[in-house]
């Protein structure tokens, strides 16, 4: 033994430093290499206990290093989530559109005898200033006699400014008569014309929608799309072989509305409005949007 470690210091006093190190690197790996087969050995013979323990333990820290991120996702997307309420919709509904209507009076009579008259609401459906409304407002009106009432109208603007209407057009087939503030009045540059969205998508039946009428201010009204009449589609040619949608009929209670009061969706789009042929005294039936807009292109056509 004594020769051994005096063989053993000769040895390493032999050594340089490169080797010391490499020598040192050989016993960490042999040693290492040891204990790995020792350990190995140890639980292979470990009661089975003990090996269901170190399973569980190494099982369950993988699941957490999974689920953790998926959990953390899903409460991002849980905070991102907005609860709309309807009576949202239908407070944004208005307001979007309470600029586009119009309180078309009747004015009759001269001096102290001039008496004016509520006679519908009116839609504004151009920038320049056309207001829409059903032809009965002013289409050959006549007395007891027979003869031709004179009459003119006048357009309170959603701001409470009064102008004087001018009759336009009308369009007989759709039921509608165009008014617009005389020139003088758009020339002046004070009038701003908020014409609103047109709804676009196909009505449903048991749809949502709001009314807003009223002769002196606003009055809303909700409730659902009851009944949708169609028939069938004609041009100049004739009948096409399609469909297109007449009049949107709703629960609201007609007493609640009044002629010209217009029909919106959720969205805060006109799809309708209370005029035009078909409704006649029916306040709860609608005109659709697209066939306003048919007459609003023939109407412009004529004015330009």
């Amino acid at each position: 033994m004594f020769l051994f470690r005096v063989g053993s210091a000769s040895f390493m006093e032999s050594l340089n430093k490169q080797q010391l190190i490499l020598l040192a690197l050989l016993v960490s790996f042999v040693t290492s290499i040891a204990t790995g087969i020792v350990t190995v050995s140890l639980v292979n013979q470990a009661p089975p206990a003990v090996t269901q323990t170190i399973n569980r333990v190494v099982e369950k820290t993988i699941e957490r290093v999974i689920t953790e991120p998926s959990k953390q996702a899903a409460a991002v997307i849980a905070k991102e989530t907005v609860v709309v309420k309807a009576d949202d919709l239908v407070i944004e509904a208005i307001e979007k559109n309470s600029g586009s209507i119009v309180r078309i009076k009747e004015a009759t009579g001269d001096g102290d005898a001039r008496r004016e008259t509520f006679a519908a609401l009116g839609l504004i459906v151009s920038p320049d200033g056309l207001i829409a409304s059903d032809i009965s407002v002013a289409y050959r009106k006549t007395d007891e006699t027979g003869a031709a009432v004179g009459e003119s109208y006048l357009g309170v603007l959603p701001d409470g400014k009064r102008v004087a209407l001018n009759i336009v057009s009308s369009d007989q087939a759709a039921g509608l008569m165009f008014f617009q503030p005389f020139l003088q009045d758009r020339e002046k540059g004070t009038i701003r014309f908020a014409p609103p969205q047109f709804g676009s998508a196909p009505l449903k039946l048991g749809q949502a929608v709001v009314a807003l009428s009223g002769d002196e201010g606003n009055a809303v009204s909700t409730g659902i799309i009851a009944s949708i009449v169609t028939r069938a589609r004609t041009e100049a040619g004739g009948a096409t072989g399609e469909k297109e949608v007449s009049l949107v009929k709703t629960d609201i209670r007609s007493s609640e509305l009044v002629l010209g009061s217009v029909l919106l969706n959720l969205s805060g789009e006109v799809i309708g409005i209370n005029a035009g042929a078909g409704v006649g005294a029916s306040r709860n039936a609608f005109l659709p949007v697209q066939k306003v807009r048919d007459a609003l292109a023939k109407a412009t056509a004529k004015t330009n």
